[in-house]
């Protein structure tokens, strides 16, 4: 039998580290009454989902954004399995990605959700008129800003910082905007939609099933870095099955790779569940937009510190 790589290892004690100290926090909480289960920012209940009574407009963005997620991520699988991106060229890269990202845009823009669609009082005179909510006022539209303009962020600066200090690379043939391939900036898009719901909605829960205090928000604080950890490696490891990313040491790439990348969530996580997150604290999309810019110039700052820590010189080369 051969033996179990050393990398194979080292997650283990790294995710039986992160789960115990999860676990030990979690056995500290106090369950919220039963009358009392309430989020922060409104929703009653101690579902993960928002309340679809109270915030409309975010519950059903957030069961729209799971339905396309199932459907791209399912078609990844194919693709990977299959290995059509042998044929693509550049052009086929370009298509499929936009493919993934745009229903998120495209679909409410066309055909308004539920949760945006206000219907007025039916008359002798008419049946009931319903019309759709300003663009701006939509959630889905400050979802999709939001991480349009942080994908956005990550992809032209913070990739780099993967090319430099894990010396990664794509190898494939692209159209590139910094050295980046185009295609992966609509990727990441589809990619980063599908986690922050994930991320809002054990937030959620959290906070609507515990009572509020010192010892939730140090479990929250856990919970965030735990799921930040673990997306990270969980797309590095998924991504192994594609030849044309690569890295100099894999090893490294699972673990300080994902401690790196993780870095994003541990800002990007808190602050989209903020977004909307009840009728009292709906921002306006120029507020959304900003809180994006600043949230990505944060998670710049941070990587910069690691970088600092590790002792490597930054340079951004285009080609």
């Amino acid at each position: 039998m051969s033996a179990v790589p050393e990398v194979w290892v080292t997650m283990a004690k790294i995710f039986a580290t992160m789960f115990a100290t999860l676990g030990a926090l979690a056995a500290t909480l106090t369950p919220a009454r039963a009358g009392k289960r309430v989020s922060l920012r409104g929703g009653t209940g101690a579902g993960w989902l928002c309340d679809p009574s109270s915030n409309p407009s975010k519950y059903h963005a957030e069961v729209f954004i799971l339905k396309v997620s199932a459907c791209w991520i399912a078609s990844v699988g194919v693709v990977i399995a299959l290995g059509t991106y042998e044929w693509w060229g550049r052009w086929g890269y370009m298509a499929y990605c936009v493919t993934c990202a745009s229903p998120y845009v495209l679909v409410p823009l066309f055909a308004p959700l539920e949760g945006d669609v206000v219907r007025g009082k039916g008359t002798k005179r008419g049946p009931v008129v319903a019309t759709a909510k300003p663009l701006g006022e939509r959630y889905i539209f400050k979802a999709n800003l939001w991480i349009a303009v942080f994908s956005f962020i990550g992809n032209y600066w913070y990739t780099h910082y993967f090319y430099g200090v894990l010396n990664a690379k794509y190898t494939f043939d692209a159209h590139r905007l910094n050295d980046v391939p185009i295609a992966l900036y609509f990727m990441t898009h589809a990619y980063f939609m599908f986690y922050h719901v994930l991320s809002n909605c054990a937030l959620r829960k959290t906070q609507r099933s515990f009572a509020r205090g010192p010892r939730r928000f140090a479990f929250e604080c856990a919970l965030i870095a735990v799921m930040a950890y673990t997306t990270a490696f969980m797309e590095s490891l998924t991504i192994c099955g594609f030849p044309y990313y690569s890295f100099e040491d894999r090893d490294m790439a699972y673990t300080l790779g994902s401690a790196f990348y993780g870095i994003y969530f541990l800002v990007s996580f808190p602050m989209f569940l903020a977004v909307d997150e009840s009728p009292e604290t709906k921002k306006t999309y120029a507020a959304t937009f900003w809180e994006a810019m600043g949230s990505g110039m944060a998670v710049l700052c941070l990587l910069d510190f690691v970088r600092l820590r590790l002792g490597l010189d930054f340079v951004m080369k285009v080609k």
